[in-house]
């Protein structure tokens, strides 16, 4: 829903060190603050290409390296819960491959898949010769396959096409590699028990880290491999990526609401609570 005014919330929780259960508490925080406009890019004051869609960088990325980074930075949890086996129910999800063409708003990409008449007609054409496997329905004409997952405890499906997840996967090597560099070259807290740190103290050294962290994530890095998962995701099966899982096809789900952009998917149960409290 990019440009929509929505509510940007950002929870925390504080647990104590093992050996101080009976002096600290548990605690959770909250923020929460209202976002009117969509997020601007770094350095620039409006998305470019110019973007009369209210699309975001994701209308971008097959042309511009900037706008995939983005897109794949934004999607990083969402590849997170579908490659480690965080969502249940692992399956393949067949649209459109006419990403370009689907229903666009100025209140943004996500269209209905109910209203996707290219959509609609792969899956009639799927009906009529259902395929078994992923090589079943690799190469069948006008078919992308996406990979969804239902995140656990909810009503609510999520999923990204094969070549966002490959775009994510290459980035998120990076970021780990960052993270456990910048974690070998860390200079410990001298933490002792007559010491006591101010939050400034603690704030000045974790900034400090940061930017280490920060500074070892190259952009031309992430740029080109964010570009290299994108351009070689067709040369690599649904297994492959997702680490000798082979998911299921399933596109036949009852009760189900789904939508999609170009690149991302999302579905929520008829039976779940959001909707339910909508419609009351």
């Amino acid at each position: 829903m990019h440009g929509q005014p929505h509510m940007q919330v950002l929870c925390g929780t504080s647990l104590p060190a093992p050996q101080k259960w009976e002096q600290d508490h548990v605690f959770l925080s909250v923020d929460a603050m209202k976002v009117a406009e969509p997020p601007a890019w770094p350095g620039k004051a409006t998305p470019s290409p110019a973007d009369p869609s209210g699309s975001g960088s994701e209308a971008h990325i097959a042309e511009d390296d900037n706008a995939l980074l983005l897109t794949a930075q934004s999607q990083m949890l969402v590849y997170r819960a579908l490659a480690h086996g965080v969502v249940d129910d692992l399956r393949i999800v067949p649209l459109s491959s006419a990403r370009g063409e689907r229903h666009r708003s100025s209140a943004g990409s996500l269209s209905c898949i109910e209203e996707d008449e290219e959509t609609q007609v792969v899956r009639h054409r799927l009906d009529d010769d259902p395929p078994a496997t992923e090589q079943h329905m690799r190469g069948r004409r006008g078919v992308a396959d996406f990979i969804a997952g239902r995140i656990p405890g909810t009503g609510t499906h999520v999923g990204m096409s094969r070549r966002l997840f490959a775009a994510c996967q290459n980035l998120d090597v990076l970021q780990v590699r960052a993270a456990r560099e910048a974690e070998a070259s860390a200079v410990p807290l001298p933490i002792e028990s007559h010491v006591v740190w101010d939050d400034e103290a603690l704030y000045a050294v974790t900034r400090g880290e940061q930017l280490v962290y920060r500074e070892r994530q190259q952009p031309r890095e992430r740029r080109e491999a964010v570009r290299d998962g994108f351009e070689q995701s067709d040369s690599m099966s649904w297994r492959m990526l997702l680490g000798d899982r082979e998911p299921v096809v399933d596109w036949r789900r009852t009760g189900l609401l789904e939508g999609a952009t170009a690149e991302t998917y999302i579905a929520i149960e008829a039976s779940d609570p959001v909707l339910r409290s909508a419609r009351d």
